[in-house]
């Protein structure tokens, strides 16, 4: 999976993502934060999840490409429904996702 974002401030990307997270129960299981070139979504519920996105610079903006993926038994039944929430989470943002 990769999304681009047009502005290429990972903190403000990632601070608007978090705001748009807060009171809604997705919110509730899923954390973001920045390592270094990575966002990295861990989700906690019954088990723990991680997707570490890796952003470059690109056409003025970010695209952060998925390079990381350990997903817990108990969540991959859910996977699907939970990709489908971020990505609709990353276009809310003002994100774009772009495969």
């Amino acid at each position: 999976m990769k999304a681009f974002f047009s502005s290429n401030d990972p903190t403000g990307i990632l601070n608007k993502m978090n705001s748009l997270l807060s009171g809604r129960e997705l919110g509730n299981l899923v954390t973001l934060s920045l390592k270094g070139k990575q966002m990295v979504v861990t989700i906690s519920k019954l088990g723990t999840s991680t997707l570490a996105f890796t952003g470059a610079e690109k056409n003025g903006g970010l695209e952060y490409v998925l390079t990381e993926e350990k997903i817990a038994f108990t969540h991959k039944p859910f996977r699907d429904e939970v990709v489908k929430k971020f990505i609709g989470l990353i276009e809310q943002a003002g994100g774009k996702v772009v495969g």
